[in-house]
């Protein structure tokens, strides 16, 4: 018993005092003034509730990491610590912080030839193939129509690939110069501290040094989640944001995600925050996690009592991390978030 004890108290030791635990968030203030949300925006937007969240996770996080991924990391040095970068995703803080412009630039570049590559390309193969009739209607046979277009055909179907390939080869030869810091990281949310940080930043002024940012913390708890949508040429898009219940302060979570043409992402990202911060529970099961799960005292112990797997997804088979996978793209799908009852309220009354 005496050890039990003991192991209690190193475990709170290691995390802050406003560490979150939702089974002991502190009384809160009620929302006197919505002043994040004007009347326009509120209609636009869609509260998260707190509390009853699945295990799920936007499933770019791990398909972005998978196994073979996983295994050629372990043999290198780690690029972030080698090059002193803000970003950092581990057992302690999810810290946002853009590169340079010149690897967000190339990033777009190849962003941009991979959605010519797998939307436009085959579009217009399609339509090669109806228009074809057509032609052959006129007298003109389908293969003289496509030699005569040959200088347009290679620009459709190959030019994606070759902005893929030019931009993945600047990425291998320039590693140094493409990865380097912005301006500074963007916001934090911290499991062991319990806290949410934000840098804000003043105006770059021409020929004059920039100002050092104004930092902000708030507890955790003290934010609200809220499903932001916007329209656009593509439709209706939606962004994930949390927003501080008793000051302007916004903070644009979802940066990392993008904005998404389905409202579920930003509901599995939101459950996804409140198990990460959560220092009742373990870790969120994720890829990119596996390697810090030891040195989170409540993950160490939630791992020895079940006997996890120490390299569950760095020894994944390909097939297996597929279904894997499908499986979180199917549980994000049918995810109840806007039907669940928000726990918070049973803290506070919102303004609106």
């Amino acid at each position: 018993m005496l050890n039990n004890h003991s192991s209690d108290a190193n475990t709170r030791a290691h995390y802050g005092p406003f560490a979150y635990r939702p089974d002991s968030i502190p009384p809160q203030k009620n929302q006197t003034e919505e002043l994040n949300r004007t009347g326009l925006d509120r209609s636009a937007s869609l509260r998260l509730p707190w509390g009853n969240t699945r295990d799920v996770m936007p499933p770019c996080f791990m398909s972005d990491d998978p196994p073979k991924k996983l295994r050629k990391l372990e043999k290198k040095e780690d690029l972030a610590d080698k090059l002193g970068l803000y970003v950092e995703n581990s057992h302690e803080c999810f810290r946002h912080a853009p590169l340079a412009f010149q690897a967000r630039f190339f990033d777009t570049i190849y962003v941009s030839g991979k959605v010519w590559a797998y939307i436009v390309s085959p579009i217009v193969l399609v339509v090669l193939i109806l228009v074809s009739p057509l032609f052959g209607a006129r007298g003109q046979a389908w293969t003289e129509f496509l030699q005569s277009l040959i200088p347009m055909e290679v620009v459709f179907l190959l030019g994606g690939w070759a902005l893929m390939l030019f931009s993945d080869l600047i990425f291998r030869l320039f590693p140094k110069w493409l990865h380097q810091n912005g301006r500074g990281p963007e916001w934090e949310f911290n499991r062991r501290t319990g806290m949410i940080k934000v840098w804000q930043y003043s105006r770059k002024l021409p020929f004059l040094p920039r100002k050092p940012p104004v930092v902000i913390e708030k507890p955790f708890y003290e934010f609200d989640a809220w499903c932001c949508a916007r329209a656009d040429r593509f439709g209706t898009l939606f962004d994930l944001v949390l927003s501080h219940r008793y000051s302007m302060l916004d903070v644009t979570v979802g940066d990392i995600l993008g904005a998404h043409g389905s409202a579920t992402m930003c509901y599995a990202y939101w459950d996804f925050i409140q198990n990460y911060m959560d220092v009742t529970r373990p870790l969120p099961e994720m890829p990119m996690l596996e390697k810090y799960r030891p040195l989170d005292p409540v993950t160490a112990e939630h791992d020895l009592r079940t006997g996890r797997i120490p390299r569950y997804w760095r020894d994944m088979d390909e097939q297996t991390f597929k279904k894997k996978v499908d499986r979180m793209f199917t549980d994000v799908t049918i995810i109840n978030t806007a039907q669940r009852p928000n726990l918070m309220e049973e803290k506070l009354s919102y303004a609106s």
